[in-house]
C-alpha cells in the first residue's frame, strides 16, 4: 500500500480512503465491532499504521453522546473470583462494541475514589462496581456525590451501606447454610470458619454458618470464628494455625474467602495432618488448588454475574429511566462434591 500524502492530524476519512473502504467500515474495523472480513480489518489497520491515525475516543464520544467505554473497578484482581468476572464482563461488553476500563484498587478506598474520579473525567458510559467500602464502613458525604452520579453504577458481589443501586450477588446466606448443615450431617459440631468479616459477602456466609448451627440445636462458638484481615501476608495459615491451638476437637474447617485456602492447606500439611482422615475441608470459589486437592466447594456463577452485569448496565444506559428501579438479583451457587470432607 503506497501514500505519499503528508498528514499531520490524519482522520478517519483519510484512513476510509486510503485502504479503499467506507468510513462506516473503517470505523467499525477501529471500533472494534460489528461483522468485518478479515482482509478488510488488515487493509484498514495497515492504513492506520501508515497514516499514524490516533482515534479520538473522548472527542467520538462528544459526538455520539458516549465514548463507548464502561469502567470496573474491583477489589483484588489476584482473586480468582475477580479474575473470572473480569474475563466474563469484558467479553459480553465486546459484543456491543464496547471498551472496558479496568481498576483494581487493591482492596483501598482512596484508590476506589481515584479511579472513579478518573473513570468520570473520561465519561465512561458506566461503571461496574465491586467497592472496598465494607459493611461498617459508610461513604462520606462528602463522596456519595460520586456513586449518585448520571452515569449508571451497578453493583456486583457486594452491597455499599446507605447506598441505593443496583447489586448482583450470590445467594451467600442461603448456599452457607446448605454447605454448614452438610458438614453437620457428616457429624461435625466444631466447624472452624476463616473468612474477611469486613465485606457484607462474608457476614452473610456467616449468618448462614451460625443459622444452620442453631437450627440444628449446636451451640454457636464465637471463637471458632477467625476475621482475616485483608492483604496480611499468610493470613489463611496464620489463622489456621491460631484456630487449631486454641481450640479443641475441631474437626472440620471452612473458608469462606478462596484466597485462604491455600495458607490452611500449608498450615494442615506443616502439622502433618490429612485432608479428610485428620479434618474436613471445605471452601468457597473454586480453582486449580480446590481441584488438585479435591477440596468440596461452594461455586459461584461467576460469568453469568458478569454478563448479567453487563446487560443490566446497558439497560440503564439506553433507558435513563430504568434507573429509577432499582434491582438486587441473587444467582444461586453450586455445591461441588469432592473427597475433602468426611464423616466423623
Amino acid at each position: 500500500m503506497n501514500h505519499s500524502g503528508n498528514h499531520n492530524n490524519p482522520t478517519i476519512n483519510d484512513v476510509a480512503k486510503l485502504a479503499g473502504v467506507s468510513r462506516a467500515t473503517t470505523g467499525r474495523v477501529i471500533g472494534n465491532y460489528g461483522n468485518v472480513s478479515e482482509k478488510t480489518r488488515k487493509k484498514v489497520m495497515q492504513a492506520v499504521e501508515e497514516l499514524r491515525f490516533q482515534p479520538n475516543a473522548i472527542a467520538q464520544g462528544l459526538r455520539s453522546q458516549n465514548t463507548k467505554t464502561i469502567a470496573v473497578i474491583i477489589g483484588n484482581i489476584k482473586n480468582s473470583y475477580f479474575n473470572a468476572l473480569v474475563f466474563s464482563i469484558e467479553s459480553e461488553t465486546m459484543k456491543h462494541g464496547y471498551n472496558v476500563l479496568i481498576c483494581n484498587t487493591n482492596e483501598q478506598e482512596s484508590k476506589e475514589i481515584s479511579y472513579l474520579r478518573t473513570a468520570y473525567s473520561k465519561r465512561v458510559d458506566g461503571i461496574i462496581l465491586t467497592s472496598v467500602f465494607n459493611a461498617d464502613h459508610l461513604i462520606p458525604s462528602n463522596l456519595r456525590h460520586l456513586y449518585e452520579s448520571d452515569v449508571p453504577i451497578v453493583s456486583v458481589d457486594r452491597k455499599i451501606k446507605g447506598l441505593d443501586i443496583d447489586l448482583l450477588q450470590s445467594n451467600n446466606e442461603e448456599s452457607s447454610y446448605k454447605a454448614t448443615q452438610y458438614l453437620i450431617s457428616l457429624g461435625h459440631r466444631r466447624i472452624g470458619l476463616i473468612g474477611t468479616k469486613d465485606y457484607s459477602t462474608v457476614r452473610e456466609r456467616i449468618n448462614g454458618y451460625k443459622r444452620a448451627l442453631l437450627d440444628a440445636n449446636i451451640f454457636v462458638d464465637d471463637t471458632i470464628i477467625m476475621d482475616a484481615e485483608y492483604a496480611k501476608p499468610n493470613a489463611g495459615q496464620e489463622l489456621t494455625a491460631r484456630l487449631l491451638n486454641q481450640n479443641s476437637g475441631i474437626t472440620a474447617l471452612y473458608a469462606l474467602n478462596n484466597t485462604l485456602c491455600g495458607g490452611m492447606l500449608l498450615e494442615l500439611k506443616k502439622r502433618e495432618m490429612k485432608v479428610p482422615h485428620d479434618i474436613s475441608l471445605l471452601a468457597w470459589d473454586d480453582d486449580e488448588i480446590n481441584q488438585l486437592f479435591d477440596i468440596t466447594t461452594i461455586v459461584q456463577s461467576v460469568e453469568e454475574t458478569g454478563q448479567l452485569a453487563v446487560q443490566r448496565l446497558f439497560e440503564l444506559i439506553e433507558c435513563p429511566e430504568k434507573r429509577r428501579k432499582k434491582q438486587i438479583i441473587q444467582l444461586k451457587t453450586e455445591f461441588l462434591h469432592r473427597k475433602s470432607c468426611a464423616k466423623v
